[in-house]
């Protein structure tokens, strides 16, 4: 049987709930046996802008995952001693589970109209179905890509961000609401967003 991967991407710096709930709208709605959360190690197009390192964004992520049915992280692009291209990543999946799997890239609106702009976007295209999510309360004013076959996620209005998240926790405030609670903890602990000029 063909096994249905969706793959949610991203730096998760830190993880919040918005992520979660996208990752189980994606699954549902489209039978996917599993969702994949693989942070990014080095980010191409945000080199030197993640503001917790890598293991640290993959230990919460392992965290805020555990217990959740259908719900895995990958350490893949962490792994990966080079800048991460998605194109690299998706070859090295379809290497993992095989060639028969089928790929679901899940992804924002807004970052699905930079889609021809990414390393071998027809290739891209051509290994992976495109679901995507729209902004809460946004109107649609970005146009799909071609060549791309692209499904609109239908997700409830969560305006959450991580940049939100992080300005939040340097000023003391409770976002307890916001994010996992063991990856709360787990930040807390280590005190990852004390100093939000440090960046990896």
């Amino acid at each position: 049987m063909t096994k249905k991967i969706g793959i949610l991407g991203g730096t998760f710096d830190p993880v919040h709930l918005a992520h979660l709930e996208l990752a189980q709208v994606a699954l549902e709605n489209h039978d996917l046996d599993v969702i994949l959360f693989i942070p990014t190690g080095q980010p191409v197009r945000k080199l030197g802008t993640t503001h917790a390192s890598s293991q640290d964004r993959l230990h919460m992520l392992e965290i805020a995952c555990e217990g959740i049915p259908s719900f895995e992280v990958s350490s893949i692009e962490v792994d990966r001693p080079e800048i991460t291209y998605t194109i690299d990543t998706l070859r090295a999946l379809k290497t993992l589970y095989g060639e028969g799997c089928e790929l679901f890239l899940i992804l924002g609106e807004d970052t699905v109209t930079d889609l021809p702009t990414w390393k071998e976007s027809e290739q891209i295209a051509a290994l992976t179905t495109v679901l995507y999510a729209r902004r809460p309360a946004e109107e649609s004013s970005h146009i799909l890509p071609d060549g791309f076959d692209c499904h609109e996620l239908s997700m409830p209005a969560m305006d959450i961000s991580s940049s939100l998240i992080r300005d939040a926790l340097f000023k003391g405030e409770d976002v307890s609401e916001l994010v996992p609670s063991g990856a709360l903890a787990y930040i807390k602990e280590h005190k990852l967003y004390d100093k939000p000029e440090q960046t990896f």
